[in-house]
């Protein structure tokens, strides 16, 4: 069995997105997303800091904006470090996104369906009764 790291996630834009560059010239976007989960009676919120790296960051950050939903699909990327100020070491672990919905939001929050909720069913358009094909004589 291979190793797999994706993640996908749906949630709300923490703040505005920024965009960066790295001492050797890449660019990187930088972003948070806040994903509700319902757990039985209760429900929580996680936030997951997010980064697109080269062109597509730069040309996403146009279409970014703090509050507005979006899907993302990446990878998990784990980092470490010693603050220099404190010398604790330190780690966070980032969304490596290579794919961003910026979709319109869903109608009624996903999280109501991972407590085992049905989704909602569109209601059956009115019945017309079918006009009866047998009334008139056959002209043959």
């Amino acid at each position: 069995m291979s190793n797999m790291n994706r993640v996908e996630l749906s949630g709300n834009l923490t703040r505005d997105p920024e965009l960066q560059v790295t001492q050797s010239g890449k660019s990187l976007l930088k972003f948070g997303i806040a994903v509700g989960e319902k757990n039985g009676d209760k429900t929580y919120t996680n936030f997951f800091e997010c980064v697109i790296w080269g062109k597509y960051g730069e040309v996403m950050q146009s279409y970014l904006s703090k509050g507005q939903h979006v899907a993302v699909a990446g990878s998990l990327h784990y980092s470490s470090w010693s603050d220099p100020k404190t010398s604790y070491k330190r780690s966070k672990v980032e969304v490596y996104v290579q794919v961003v919905d910026t979709g319109p939001a869903p109608t009624r929050d996903a999280t109501d369906y991972a407590s085992g909720q049905q989704m909602p069913i569109a209601a059956a358009p009115p019945q017309v009764p079918a006009a009866d094909l047998y009334d008139e004589p056959i002209p043959f």
